[in-house]
């Protein structure tokens, strides 16, 4: 008897699940990738500006929906953007359908994701923390010689040319 192997069927840990089929990976890989480049070329809506980006389109098991996760910059845009992008939703769709070898194209749902905004205010509020502890930010904090800096906020920069100099 020949041993027949199982088709790998799918991938882990998706949106908080256990397994998701490669389908619909496929099929998210697809409309992101069509929606970005129509995304790049702009809308004719006056509520659309900015820099739209699309960082995750998610596919419902039933396949007849798909959360489009995207990001605006500047963010005091994004919700404007979003509307627009809600609008233009049946539109959107039509592209995805042309542009791609999809037969049928999921209902598109557009959010707004945050999370890229609050992770760049947290970076810069440690990075203000740090400074005003006298460290500048960016060095590697693992070494033994991170130098605090003046209080003016300036380095003299003297230890470093001799410290260069014992190297060489």
């Amino acid at each position: 008897m020949t041993e027949r192997r199982r088709p790998a069927t799918s991938l882990p840990g998706i949106a908080g699940k256990d397994e998701t089929p490669i389908r619909l990976l496929q099929w998210a890989s697809v409309i992101r990738r069509a929606l970005q480049q129509r995304l790049s070329e702009g809308l004719a809506d006056p509520r659309f500006q900015g820099l739209v980006s699309i960082v995750s389109v998610e596919v419902s098991p039933d396949e007849q929906r798909a959360l489009v996760r995207v990001s605006v910059s500047p963010a005091d845009r994004g919700r404007l953007a979003v509307s627009a992008l809600r609008s233009a939703a049946a539109h959107l769709r039509h592209v995805v359908r042309d542009e791609s070898a999809l037969r049928h194209v999921p209902r598109l749902d557009f959010v707004l994701d945050e999370s890229g905004h609050r992770q760049m205010s947290v970076e810069q509020a440690i990075a203000e923390g740090l400074r005003r502890e006298g460290i500048v930010p960016g060095s590697d904090l693992g070494n033994e010689g991170v130098e605090p800096i003046d209080q003016d906020g300036s380095d003299d920069g003297s230890e470093a040319t001799t410290d260069q100099a014992d190297h060489t």
